[in-house]
This record gives C-alpha cells, sequence and structure tokens, in this order.
C-alpha cells in the first residue's frame, strides 16, 4: 500500500493546497480496492475530528483548537494521534506522519512532508498562525506565531534535543533515562518531564523560560561550564541579550557584568489561571501586554495579526500599556490603544503606520 504518499496528498487536498496533477494521482492510488478502505478511513477520522487526549493539558487543547478552527481560511487541525490507530505497521512513524499532515493543513507551502534521513524535521508557525504537534516521544508542544521548532531523525534516541527560533510550550513526556533539551540561541533547557514555555524570537531583547510543572535546569549555551541555574514552578527567568551585545561591542567577558543585569529570576503569581498570565495566553487566543512600550506591543501585535507596523513618532515608542486583546482585528485593537494615547494610522494592505496625531 502506498499508506504514506496518500496520507501526504490527502492533506495537501484538505488543506487545499494541492495541485491538479496531485489530486490525479491520489485518485490513481485510491483505484485499488485496499486503498479505497485506508482512503474511507481516513476521511471517517477527519469528519469525526478524534482528538488525542492528554491528562495535563485537555483545558489547553479546547481553547488551542478553538483557536485554530477560527483561522481565517478555516481549515480544521488534524488530529495526529488518531494516525497510529489506523494501520498497526505505522505506529513507530505515526508522530511523524502527525507532524507532516498538520504542518500541510496549517502552514507549508512545499511538497516535502516527509523528511528524509539526515535532513532535520522542521515545523513552522507563519504569522498569524498557531499550531499544536505531538514529537515522537509523546511530548506535546505548542507553537506560537512566527516560530520555529527543528529536531534530528535521531531525536528519540539517546537524548530528545530540539531547536526553538520564536515562542511554544511544551508538556514533555517524563523519561528519566533520556533527558528533554530546548536549544534556543542563547539559552539551553534541560528538562526529564514538565510544562514550561518558551521564548525566544530574534528580534527580541530578551529570552524567557516559564516554568509551570516540574523542575527545569538551564544553562548558557557559550558557557557549559558556568553554574546551572534551576527553576521552580511559577518561576520565570529572563535572559538579556541587549547586556551581552553590549558586552560583545567593548570586548568585555560575561564575568564582568552584574549578574542581575545578563540573567535574572522573578516568581509569578500562583493565584493568577494560565489563560491570564502574560506568558502562557497566547495559548487561549488572548494577547497580554503588561507594561509594553508601544515599540514592544508593536512587535507582537506584527506577529499576532500578521501585519508590519512602523511607528514613526519617536514620542509615541516609549508609551507603555497594560491590556489585553482577544477577538479584536487589527482595527479594532488599533482603535482601543487610541481611547489611551492620541495617533493616527493608515492601512495599506498588511502595512500599518503609525503618527502622532
Amino acid at each position: 500500500m502506498n499508506q504514506f504518499r496518500i496520507i501526504e496528498l490527502y492533506a495537501r487536498k484538505l488543506s487545499q493546497e494541492a495541485s491538479a496533477e496531485e489530486l490525479a494521482e491520489l485518485s490513481a492510488l485510491m483505484a485499488d480496492e485496499d486503498e479505497q478502505l485506508f482512503y474511507s478511513m481516513l476521511d471517517n477520522w477527519w469528519e469525526a475530528g478524534l482528538q488525542k487526549n492528554t491528562p495535563h493539558s485537555e483545558e489547553v487543547d479546547a481553547h488551542f483548537n478553538k483557536i485554530i478552527a477560527e483561522k481565517p481560511n478555516g481549515n480544521k487541525e488534524v488530529p495526529q494521534s488518531v494516525i497510529s490507530k489506523l494501520f498497526k505497521p505505522l505506529l513507530v512513524a505515526a508522530s511523524l506522519i502527525g507532524v507532516a499532515i498538520i504542518s500541510y493543513s496549517l502552514f507549508f507551502n512545499d511538497n516535502n512532508a516527509l523528511n528524509t534521513a539526515n535532513v532535520p524535521n522542521e515545523i513552522v508557525a507563519k504569522r498569524g498562525t498557531k499550531t499544536k504537534l505531538i514529537l515522537p516521544d509523546g511530548t506535546v508542544v505548542w507553537l506560537n506565531s512566527d516560530s520555529k521548532l527543528s529536531y534530528s531523525e535521531k531525536f528519540n534516541e539517546a537524548i530528545r534535543e530540539v531547536d526553538l527560533e520564536g515562542e511554544a510550550f511544551f508538556d514533555v513526556v517524563k523519561d528519566k533515562n533520556r533527558p528533554f533539551i530546548v536549544k534556543t540561541s542563547a539559552l539551553k533547557i534541560k528538562v526529564l518531564g514538565t510544562a514550561f514555555n518558551v521564548k525566544s524570537y530574534k528580534q527580541d531583547a530578551t529570552i524567557e523560560a516559564t516554568l509551570v510543572r516540574g523542575l527545569i535546569e538551564v544553562e548558557k549555551t557559550n558557557e557549559p561550564n558556568a553554574s546551572k541555574i534551576f527553576l521552580k514552578p511559577n518561576e520565570k527567568l529572563v535572559y538579556n541579550k541587549t547586556v551581552v551585545n553590549e558586552l560583545e561591542k567593548k570586548n568585555l567577558p560575561a564575568a564582568t557584568t552584574i549578574k542581575p543585569q545578563l540573567i535574572y529570576i522573578s516568581s509569578l503569581p500562583t493565584n493568577i489561571s494560565d489563560s491570564l498570565r502574560s506568558e502562557t495566553s497566547w495559548m487561549y487566543g488572548r494577547l497580554v501586554f503588561e507594561g509594553d512600550s508601544f515599540i514592544e506591543l508593536a512587535q507582537k501585535m506584527e506577529r499576532w495579526y500578521n501585519v508590519k507596523i512602523n511607528i514613526e513618532s519617536s514620542s509615541l515608542m516609549n508609551h507603555r500599556f497594560r491590556g489585553a486583546f482577544e477577538k479584536e482585528n487589527i482595527e479594532e485593537a488599533l482603535q482601543a490603544l487610541q481611547l489611551i494615547i492620541n495617533f493616527n494610522y493608515t492601512i495599506n494592505k498588511n502595512e500599518i503606520t503609525i503618527t502622532k496625531n
């Protein structure tokens, strides 16, 4: 049976990205009775919309799937776990296939659904989109807008290691013999089994790690022999990239700076739900900002709404805002900000220009 190719073509059909040639190929593969049965099972699975149940994240799943369902293009989220139930011989490859299907239905525009050996698996959430995926070890990852996660074909062997650019929430399957490692541009986060959020956008001045459950170990990538930092639940670590950049410009070693300026840890309130925290609210469809300057908020809004924002008045850039956007579109969000400070804006396609009133 051509199950892998059928899954690939079927995913492209569901996401309305299949070419006429690919649709014809899919029809040809369906000619065999066995293939028709397989296709029927896939079709029933899609219509049923079965979901993988994760005991620690049912509420998050519900909110996250609602977000996916409300995307402008109307695509449905593909539940990866059901693939393993289709055919027992596919159990080993089920997670990789699931990632391929989710990638196609949400954001991929190329033809490479299944990666070849020695080529890292790469999942990209474009601006204005979010996605959920399940890694080969069963770890659940929620990937925020404008983010990329990659891992090698050897991920599920001695160690479990992923590279992250952007923001993601991890609910890691516990395995004391195989640590789970998240690598960012400057920090390496090591865990056995836990739930945490990592924010590491290239254009942001900081890298953040927020622990929800369990224990994580953090070290600086370029200083593996330095003391490790351990986070407890409801603690947040912030790594200041601006300080590092200034030290590099002046040719000074990192040890010469005051540690709290480079890395500092804060305790988060325990009486606030994850849906209201700025660090995790994005999974619930809420963009929370707490004291963000206009320029910082603009960066978040660019990722959230898939727009480009130009603030042409320096006097506006340092105004700070507190609040949240949930169901507002970009114009409604800008109008809400206008109630706080006076400014004008123009919208040209997906580019917004903000000027002083």
